[in-house]
């Protein structure tokens, strides 16, 4: 089940907007263009979405398509491009060079760099093209790469996401589904939503608040 979920950046709350129900020998990456459009057929307007390894825009398939930015943690098995320091992030133009280049932005075909040298600074300046795209990948260089500080605060949100799907499959026992069909599955999922957000909108099932935390501090305690 491969559910939208609408983010509150300012206090976390999540809200599960629309899902897809899909065979689970089908990868998950398979499934975030057809969600995507079907969440746009139905008048959601969508910027960014952030999500986990498995639905990488790689490509920038998903970006073209869709106009849809996908951010997600850079998979562990991405090699960094040639000539790229990943701490912090610099980019150079070849073997010789030194010189950080600066970032101009995203093209159809990657990430475009130019040279960051002042002049008289490079000594390779008249054979150097100066120029550098780097293709995207399920790295650092997504459609949308992962050094931007706007990518770093939506991965750290990503978990938010997650609540809704969490609660659809444990407090509604969707986890424990059993039908007969494929379309039984389908319409318990979407009736799980629904509830789901419901539920969340209504503010109606909340943990009870705690009391004051009556532990005291180690050297408060300790005199």
């Amino acid at each position: 089940m491969h559910t939208l979920t609408a983010i509150n950046p300012t206090n976390g709350h999540s809200f599960p907007l629309v899902s897809l129900v899909g065979a689970a020998n089908h990868h998950d990456s398979l499934f975030l263009k057809p969600l995507i459009k079907l969440a746009q057929a139905l008048g959601i307007d969508i910027k960014l979405i952030t999500a986990d390894q498995a639905y990488h825009d790689s490509d920038g398939s998903v970006l073209n398509e869709t106009g849809v930015y996908v951010v997600a943690p850079a998979s562990e098995q991405a090699k960094l491009p040639e000539n790229v320091l990943q701490t912090p992030m610099r980019v150079t133009c070849n073997n010789s060079c030194e010189i950080p280049m600066d970032y101009l932005g995203t093209t159809l075909n990657g990430h475009e760099f130019r040279c960051g040298a002042t002049p008289g600074e490079c000594m390779f300046a008249s054979s150097c093209p100066k120029s550098r795209i780097i293709n995207f990948d399920n790295g650092h260089f997504q459609p949308m790469p992962t050094f931007h500080t706007g990518s770093q605060t939506a991965i750290k949100i990503r978990k938010n996401c997650e609540r809704p799907f969490n609660l659809m499959k444990k407090r509604e026992g969707l986890e424990q589904t059993r039908v007969r069909s494929q379309h039984g599955v389908v319409v318990r999922s979407a009736l799980t939503t629904i509830v789901t957000l419901l539920i969340e909108m209504a503010g109606t099932r909340h943990k009870p608040q705690k009391k004051d935390n009556q532990q005291r501090e180690l050297f408060a305690a300790t005199g």
